[in-house]
């Protein structure tokens, strides 16, 4: 159901539920945290981002995103989508109702 699952869905659950144009469903997963043990630091996820909610900084000489701006997710996973690491560096999470 949803574009990425770093976060996972459990099925026995209820989460915040959008329709695509051709009426399918969707769940939305809204970032939490970067990995910095798994960021390449290569910006990607700084670049697509809509919401501005990462930046890069400087980690032990090297750089690293971070989530800065954890409200302003989308929950679009552009930033999985362009994330050369498999699975993604960041983690993310549907939204959870009732």
């Amino acid at each position: 159901m949803s574009d990425c699952c770093s976060g996972g869905v459990c099925s026995e659950k209820t989460y915040l539920t959008f329709r695509r144009q051709d009426g399918s469903p969707w769940i939305p997963m809204y970032v939490q945290e970067v990995d910095p043990a798994k960021c390449v630091g290569c910006g990607k996820c700084v670049a697509v981002c809509l919401g501005g909610c990462y930046e890069l900084v400087e980690v032990e000489g090297e750089k690293k995103a971070r989530v800065v701006n954890p409200g302003n997710c989308m929950g679009d996973c552009h930033c999985h989508k362009v994330c050369p690491v498999d699975g993604g560096a960041m983690t993310c999470r549907p939204v959870e109702i009732g």
